[in-house]
């Protein structure tokens, strides 16, 4: 099982997509999320996703002209959507097509702002005690910047 995430500062530029589906290509992952997408939820879920070669896509809307998530998957995992925000969407994965292995995946996108940082952080701790299933939590926390800035 193969998951990426990478953050895109827009994937409103054909050139931009285009790297992302060669970047996809490459490594095949079954599962992608995507921040900073500064798309809208049903751009992603009908052109970003078939530009980009998956069959399913769920999205969450930019505010203005920043943020957006996007997580798009193959047939050969099943994904249940638990919940979501502008900083997470947050889902249980099985394996081989349904029938293999089950565990939750955390797309998160800390907040920009150091002033809500910490309530980006009690979001996670929350998701963490929603299930006993295993957890994995990828994305931009945006907390290597802030620490470089200091």
């Amino acid at each position: 099982m193969n998951l990426m995430c990478l953050n895109c500062r827009g994937c409103g530029r054909p050139e931009a997509v285009r790297e992302f589906r060669n970047i996809a290509e490459l490594h095949c992952p079954k599962v992608l999320f995507l921040t900073e997408t500064k798309m809208g939820a049903r751009k992603v879920e009908t052109e970003l996703r078939a530009r980009l070669g998956y069959p399913n896509a769920f999205g969450v809307n930019c505010v203005g002209l920043s943020g957006g998530l996007a997580l798009l998957w193959s047939n050969e995992v099943v994904v249940d959507l638990k919940t979501y925000s502008k900083n997470h969407i947050d889902v249980w994965v099985t394996e081989d097509r349904g029938l293999g292995q089950q565990w939750c995946f955390t797309g998160f996108y800390g907040d920009p702002s150091r002033s809500r940082r910490k309530e980006s952080w009690r979001l996670l701790k929350f998701l963490r005690n929603a299930s006993n299933l295993p957890r994995l939590c990828g994305g931009d926390f945006n907390e290597v910047l802030d620490i470089m800035n200091r």
